[in-house]
């Protein structure tokens, strides 16, 4: 085998690292825990297949919006490769895997359309088994998610559509499980994850960028108004989901129970309160903060589940 040619295993090896990176394997499978406490919320014992079914067609909801981000941003990712500004700023949860392997010329546009279209058919008929609500609230997240990625060099609000989109993915954990709504716990679970998204992961990764998305004509909240009030709305919105998070286990005292609820609280202390703080004390530690935050809802899981199982 001469220097240039690769082994049918490295090709395979490769390619899957491509698509990996591609949908951002490691945060789409940490974003499964949204919907799954929704559905613990609306049924604290479900149906172990259901909820298997479910947690399936969640991971390939969230593999195919993050895929489409990807492939939506391909032209701007392109040029920060092109001009050099990807730098390694340290570990990341979203770099595992090759980071943009569309704008890296790894993965062709054709393949990565066809990987979208079957994880989102995927996700549709799961969604479509376990309640058509669940099909419309998915659709809807994938439009968010387009209208997003379209509004990278118009507006900076922005990250008001990323915290809505979040919000309403999220939320189809709740229909797959229940036709009723409770709206209280479900309007507190809305603000949670709306606030979360934005504050958590939303604004830090904007102030983790900032150097590279001037350069690129990219309109974010640090790019336009500077790192200073990026921090103060981050730092307001993590502070939102802390109360959120903690008011919801309260009111859900029956799902949560006091091992719930205190979990809740310590989750989010060290996981909002505490990039909260990084953030306060160095803009630069963005990227610590994002990924601290991105592990919040896996936490509360977490939490909820424990208190199920001790109630």
């Amino acid at each position: 085998m001469t220097v240039t040619e690769r082994s049918p295993v490295a090709s395979v090896v490769d390619r899957a690292r491509a698509l990996y990176g591609l949908s951002r394997g490691t945060q789409a499978t940490l974003s499964v825990a949204q919907p799954l406490v929704a559905a613990l919320l609306a049924d604290p014992s479900p149906p172990p297949g259901r909820l298997a079914l479910a947690t399936v067609g969640g991971l390939a909801g969230f593999l195919a919006v993050f895929a489409t981000n990807d492939l939506m941003d391909a032209g701007v990712d392109k040029r920060r490769f092109g001009a050099r500004l990807r730098a390694d700023t340290g570990p990341d949860v979203d770099s595992a895997g090759a980071r943009h392997p569309l704008a890296q010329g790894l993965l062709t546009r054709r393949f990565a359309l066809g990987w979208i279209g079957g994880l989102s058919v995927l996700a549709l008929v799961i969604g479509a088994l376990l309640d058509p609500v669940c099909v419309l609230l998915f659709l809807l997240a994938a439009l968010l998610q387009v209208l997003y990625c379209r509004l990278a060099t118009v507006t900076p609000y922005k990250f008001l559509v990323s915290g809505v989109m979040v919000a309403v993915g999220a939320c189809a954990g709740w229909f797959a499980f229940s036709t009723t709504v409770d709206p209280l716990p479900l309007a507190l679970f809305v603000l949670w994850m709306f606030a979360w998204e934005i504050g958590g992961r939303n604004i830090p990764n904007d102030l983790a960028d900032v150097t590279e998305d001037v350069r690129l004509g990219v309109r974010t909240v640090p790019v336009v108004y500077g790192s200073r009030v990026a921090v103060r709305v981050a730092v307001a919105f993590l502070l939102v989901a802390f109360a959120a998070s903690g008011a919801l286990a309260a009111v859900a005292w029956p799902v949560f129970g006091a091992v719930g609820l205190v979990g809740t609280v310590v989750v989010g202390a060290l996981t909002l309160l505490r990039p909260a703080l990084l953030l306060v004390r160095d803009p630069g530690a963005a990227l610590r903060a994002f990924n601290l935050a991105t592990f919040h809802p896996v936490g509360v899981l977490a939490a909820l589940v424990a208190g199920l199982l001790l109630r």
